[in-house]
């Protein structure tokens, strides 16, 4: 098999980061030996390295954001069922007598109307908030 120099690029990140079997190693060194061009260009990142980017993780950062999705999952399910059944609630029924009839908002007073829709309104801006947080994760 002929090794060429993309073979070489492919290998240049574990071969600068020092991470490379000896097998590698030697491979690409002997690949350097004829071509001067890549070599001097391999010695050129290897004396300018990019900076090392810390990485300051707290040990129990990974277990606090499982938690809080997890909480925050719930709290979609919760608001989802209550903004549907208090967008619906007006629209649905009544007892009168004894007796469950149908109603559409025609008994009920305004300021039960205004109070439930708020409530409703609540609820869908909860559960569309806590959708957008949500949505990084991908759930």
């Amino acid at each position: 098999m002929k090794v060429t120099r993309d073979v070489i690029h492919d290998l240049t990140p574990v071969y600068l980061a020092g991470e490379a079997s000896a097998d590698t190693v030697a491979l690409v060194e002997e690949f350097l030996q004829q071509d001067r061009d890549l070599a001097r260009t391999m010695e050129a990142w290897r004396a300018n390295p990019l900076p090392e980017l810390p990485i300051a993780l707290r040990p129990t950062q990974e277990k606090e954001t499982l938690d809080m999705t997890k909480r925050l999952l719930r709290w979609r399910g919760a608001l989802m069922g209550l903004a549907m059944f208090l967008t619906l609630l007006p629209l649905s029924f009544r007892f009168d007598g004894g007796r469950l009839t149908w109603r559409f908002l025609q008994d009920l007073p305004p300021e039960a109307t205004a109070g439930v829709l708020s409530a409703a309104v609540a609820c869908w801006s909860g559960f569309l908030y806590v959708r957008s947080r949500l949505q990084g994760t991908g759930l």
